[in-house]
Formats: C-alpha cells, sequence, structure tokens
C-alpha cells in the first residue's frame, strides 16, 4: 500500500520515531510501522518493546513474519482511503436543538476537545497548516474533527463524537466545514477508515477506497 502520512511525517521527524535496522526499520508513529525485511535484531525488538501495540506490516515479509511467529494476534481490518482535494459537500448542514456547530478557533483548539491539535506546538501552528470544526451543546464540545498533523499541505483526518451525542450526525457536519476550508485553502486531505462507519461518512464526502489492510495486536 502507499506509505501512510503518519509513516512519512515520522521519516521527515515531523511525528514520531524511527529505529533503522540493517535491512528493516521500525518507525513508532501512533502504529508501529514494519518495513524492510525482518531481521534478528527488529524481531527481537518488535517481541520486546512492541507487544499491545498496532502493528502495520508495510511489506509482505514483515506479513509472513507477524503471522507465522503470532499465530494468535489479534487482527483487524482498516481502510485507507485515496487522498482528496476535492469533496463531495452538503450546501447546509442542520443540527438538532440545542447543539451549534463553529470551526476550530484559539478557545477550543486550546481546549483539546478528544486530544484533537495536541500534534501541534500552538494556536498559530493549527491556524497556519491545519484546520478543525467542532460541536458545542451547553457550552461543552461533543464533536471534533481536525487534522490530526499536518505535513506539506496535507492533513490526516480525525472525528471523535461524545458516546451520549452520537447519532445525530454531528461528525458529518464537522467534517462537512473542515473538508470545506481544505478545499479552499488547497489542503490534501488523508482518511484512515478505522471501521465501515467511518468508511461510509468517507465515502458519502467522496473519498474512494485505496485499500484495506491489516492490524496486528501481539
Amino acid at each position: 500500500m502507499n506509505k501512510p502520512l503518519l509513516y512519512r511525517a515520522a521519516l521527515q521527524g515531523v511525528f514520531g520515531r524511527r529505529e533503522e535496522y540493517r535491512r528493516s526499520g521500525i518507525t513508532d508513529a501512533l502504529f508501529v510501522y514494519l518495513d524492510g525485511e525482518p531481521e534478528p535484531a527488529s524481531i527481537a525488538r518488535v517481541d520486546s518493546h512492541f507487544r499491545g501495540r498496532p502493528l502495520v506490516c508495510l511489506t509482505e515479509e514483515w506479513e509472513a513474519r507477524i503471522r507465522a511467529q503470532y499465530p494468535d494476534a489479534a487482527i483487524y481490518r482498516r481502510t485507507m482511503m485515496k487522498p482528496a482535494r476535492r469533496f463531495i459537500l452538503p450546501e447546509s448542514m442542520e443540527l438538532p436543538e440545542g447543539y451549534r456547530l463553529a470551526g476550530m478557533d484559539a478557545a477550543a483548539f486550546e481546549r483539546h476537545p478528544f486530544s484533537h491539535g495536541k500534534n501541534y506546538a500552538s494556536w498559530a501552528d493549527f491556524q497556519a497548516e491545519g484546520s478543525g470544526a467542532v460541536v458545542y451543546h451547553g457550552g461543552e464540545i461533543v464533536a471534533a474533527a481536525s487534522s490530526f498533523l499536518s505535513l506539506n499541505g496535507e492533513v490526516e483526518m480525525d472525528v471523535s463524537t461524545e458516546e451520549s451525542h452520537r447519532g445525530k450526525k454531528l461528525a458529518t457536519a464537522c467534517v462537512a466545514r473542515m473538508l470545506r476550508d481544505c478545499e479552499k485553502r488547497g489542503i490534501t486531505v488523508h482518511w484512515d477508515a478505522q471501521n465501515d462507519v467511518s468508511r461510509h461518512l468517507a465515502e458519502k464526502f467522496g473519498f474512494e477506497i485505496e485499500t484495506e489492510y491489516s492490524v496486528y495486536w501481539v
């Protein structure tokens, strides 16, 4: 599959950390990305330091090694959507009474709802390179969509909704507002869907499936 944005950000020293071996690499960037050819040193490192972490194999050699070495590992499927700069956007979004949609301004950013915005050094950095939107209910932020991180005009989508407020299309409203801003500014958006709900939401906005891949939990 194409190299994920989080992985590329780590290679450039923007996010996470990278360990180089003779024929392989381990990149800890939210997920633990395994590339190259497994070798004794990198295999031992995975076994000793990355149990209980989500492992993503970027090569067939690592995929075969992880499956053989950990036959009881839990396996989850994710869907990587094709990065996009143009979207299918609704003309307007009506929220239920009592809810208010807004852009992620400085005040919302400083609250870091659902940890959104924490990968930016400051509000000024987020304003310059990122994008986001939130939904308020009774003064509390109950849903948010924002860039998880930015890299050279590209961002990774992050969407969250408070469990007690789900089913009201709050995430849809946040995503629509964020994507409208990204489209206007020429920002490329990456969407890595963790489940069918996330994938269907992405498809609603015009994202297309690039590939499905496995995440291993040892």
